[in-house]
């Protein structure tokens, strides 16, 4: 898609209209907002052709550089393929600064809340199937999606964290969003490690995605306690939280061969788009449970 690079989208470009106005449209990426007080903007992809039954939805989670238009763009060809239904939420840095931490910044509403405002809105389309919440994070993305697991345990049914930078550990010795100690970051809220237990958790990471750049938060804490690379960082969240979870439950990881970060290179480049659907439709098997898992 050598037209992607043209594809910009400043917070002022995206159109506001009712939902029940223009979400019948299909073969076409829409830029909604939602209509409750949160304002959320999205973009949608509704696949041409209809398969006679409610379309499975999933919503894709940009990273920090909120490219929300190119996780669509990226997409639609495999939503048109599988007969479904492609969600990205646009988490505007003006509005939802501290997203991936599932944090509200000064009196804009919560990224959470919003997300759920969202959801709460497609479930009026009758021909959307959201019996089952399935959500990709990708990068900063993933950081959000696992946030929000914790503070929300029975929102969301298949979720893919691909290439996080950083996560929240099962410890109570270290105040949100670190660990589970309490912060002035969560308010009145609480934290569970219920919704992994209630969901089909996977973990990717490339195994060349060893980069230090900016992108990668590199606090000292965050380093002791998960490593220094995304592929450690991985790999340790993955065996902390397996071990503070049930027996029956378990957080599936893996590492794929060959990947470094970017999530253009990695789902439309390297095809691994289609398996991270694929896992979401439950139309392929988790992996193994190691967290030394490889994949071609």
């Amino acid at each position: 898609m050598a037209y992607l690079e043209k594809l910009t989208v400043r917070e002022d470009d995206i159109p506001s209209p009712d939902i029940r106005d223009r979400i019948h449209i299909r073969g076409r990426i829409m830029a909604l907002t939602t209509r409750g007080p949160c304002g959320l903007s999205y973009f949608i992809y509704r696949p041409r052709q209809t398969f006679g039954q409610a379309e499975k939805v999933i919503f894709s989670i940009h990273g920090y550089t909120r490219n929300a238009l190119q996780h669509a763009v990226v997409l639609q060809e495999l939503a048109e393929e599988k007969g479904m239904t492609i969600v990205v939420p646009h988490f505007t840095r003006k509005k939802f600064r501290r997203y991936q931490q599932v944090r509200s910044h000064g009196h804009n509403p919560a990224p959470d809340i919003a997300l759920m405002e969202l959801i709460d809105e497609l479930r009026e389309i009758e021909d959307l199937d959201l019996s089952t919440i399935r959500a990709v994070g990708y990068s900063g993305g993933g950081q959000f999606l696992h946030r929000l697991m914790m503070l929300h345990p029975d929102i969301v049914g298949r979720a893919v964290l691909f290439a996080p930078g950083w996560y929240t550990m099962p410890y109570g010795g270290y105040s949100y969003p670190l660990g589970f100690g309490q912060s002035k970051n969560l308010g009145d809220r609480s934290l569970s490690l219920d919704g992994f237990c209630n969901a089909e958790v996977l973990v990717l990471v490339g195994d060349n995605d060893t980069g230090r750049s900016a992108s990668l938060n590199q606090d000292k804490q965050i380093d002791y306690l998960q490593g220094r690379t995304r592929v450690i960082r991985a790999q340790t969240w993955v065996r902390a939280m397996n071990a503070e979870l049930p027996s029956d439950c378990s957080i599936k990881l893996q590492v794929l061969k060959g990947l470094r970060h970017g999530f253009r290179r990695n789902f439309e480049t390297k095809g691994y788009g289609r398996l991270v659907l694929d896992q979401l439709l439950d139309e392929v098997p988790a992996p193994p449970e190691t967290d030394e898992s490889q994949s071609s």
